[in-house]
């Protein structure tokens, strides 16, 4: 079977550690390919670009690497339905692929938590689910412990692959602070920003105050 690594998210907008994280990934034998998700505009979060906005500025900085697949089969999905209504999809649309999904470590605590959008305010948690059937690339946030592998597969979880300091991963940007640096001065590239990322934002003035 093939692997593949999800790496779903806003984009909002793509920056260097997306990129690097997804490199590593291949580089460590974690995956075979590298399927770049972006989400559809959410009810549960205020995205600052559009769909087809966020898709552009992820097509400029995968476009040279083969295994980069871009993708917008979560977008064409409508309404946001969470990660395991979506990987479940997937695994039933390519069943003879592994899908890991790529997760910070500062996102890997909550996943008990998680659930059906549509569902949101019920008690169908899903995040066990997600746990149990797919298998995760956990990589460092600053701030946020690395997971314990032992643990993790004790609870009967699919397996965990780590990402961090020691295998050449040191988180540096985000999303949000690219986005206040742009409103701040659009003059000026942010840190972590591919300069062909921050043309097309110039260009379609995107992330303006």
């Amino acid at each position: 079977m093939k692997n593949v690594a999800v790496m779903g998210g806003a984009f909002d907008p793509i920056h260097e550690d997306h990129i690097t994280v997804a490199r590593l990934c291949l580089q460590r034998g974690f995956c075979d390919e590298v399927w770049f998700m972006p989400s559809p505009d959410r009810w549960d979060k205020t995205l600052n670009a559009s769909p087809d906005d966020r898709f552009a500025m992820l097509e400029l900085v995968t476009s040279d690497e083969p295994r980069f697949i871009l993708s917008d089969l979560e977008i064409q999905q409508g309404d946001f339905r969470g990660s395991y209504v979506f990987l479940m999809s997937l695994k039933e649309k390519f069943p003879n692929t592994d899908f890991r999904l790529l997760v910070g470590a500062d996102s890997y605590g909550n996943i008990p938590h998680w659930r059906d959008p549509l569902h949101f305010y019920g008690t169908e948690y899903n995040g066990h689910l997600l746990l149990r059937d797919i298998g995760l690339i956990v990589f460092a946030r600053n701030g946020y412990p690395k997971p314990d592998v032992a643990e993790h597969l004790a609870k009967g979880y699919a397996p965990l692959y780590w990402l961090g300091a020691e295998e050449g991963f040191v988180g540096k940007y985000s999303s949000t602070q690219i986005r206040k640096d742009l409103w701040r001065n659009r003059n000026e590239k942010p840190a972590g920003l591919d300069p062909k990322v921050y043309r097309y934002i110039i260009e379609n003035d995107l992330y303006r105050a």
